[in-house]
């Protein structure tokens, strides 16, 4: 998948689905790393969304998860989510902005539990520690 997936592409999702995207730099170094895992969910061979992260051994972090605007409120999210689980195996864990009503959603009805918060993570707002246990 990652000769699919380059910085460009990546780049172009993280400016259309966040407000502090990544830069090239943090892409070409999360796609590069040899324990990167990314999965990609395309609509008609256009790239709409992607979801990315690090397998250490028998554990996982998700990074980043994003789906275009107008592929949102489709189920693309949870299907992307459960992909990464899949393609990664193992226990999964995940941080989110507490005030993210929608990601908590999401990650709670995929299966992940709450096992920490983070005060003031964010500056402006805590951080949410999840974790799917496999």
């Amino acid at each position: 998948m990652k000769n699919f997936l380059t910085v460009d592409i990546i780049y172009e999702l993280e400016q259309k689905c966040f407000s502090e995207p990544w830069s090239k730099a943090v892409i070409s170094l999360q796609l590069n790393n040899t324990h990167a895992s990314t999965v990609i969910k395309t609509v008609n061979a256009v790239p709409a969304g992607y979801a990315t992260g690090l397998r250490m051994g028998e554990e996982s972090e998700l990074y980043r998860i994003a789906v275009l605007p107008e592929y949102r409120r489709q189920g693309f999210a949870k299907e992307l989510l459960l992909r990464f689980i899949e393609k990664c195996g193992g226990d999964v864990f995940l941080e989110t902005r507490s005030r993210n009503a929608a990601a908590i959603r999401l990650y709670e009805s995929a299966g992940f539990k709450q096992i920490g918060l983070r005060k003031n993570y964010y500056g402006d707002d805590d951080a949410v520690v999840y974790r799917y246990k496999a």
